[in-house]
């Protein structure tokens, strides 16, 4: 089994997602885990056009839009 130290500023949001999702701390952390590791591919995806200067821009500019709630919500295709 691995072991990991969280740090306490961390441990403490930790424990307040797996409250809100109805979790233990262990759990909503391998959730995490599994999760990143099932989306690897997107975040490789990312990675690689985030190279590219005008691609980096264009993503950081979609994040900040985000942010800001400048964003269209659509519902999924076949709907």
């Amino acid at each position: 089994m691995l072991q990991i130290n969280i740090p306490d500023k961390l441990t403490n949001k930790v424990n307040k997602f797996a409250e809100i999702a109805s979790q233990t701390p262990e759990e909503y952390i391998v959730e995490l885990i599994e999760e990143r590791i099932e989306h690897n591919s997107a975040y490789q995806e990312t990675t690689y056009l985030a190279k590219s200067k005008i691609n980096k821009q264009r993503l950081d500019k979609a994040i900040k839009d985000i942010k800001e709630g400048k964003y269209e919500s659509h519902g999924l295709i076949n709907d």
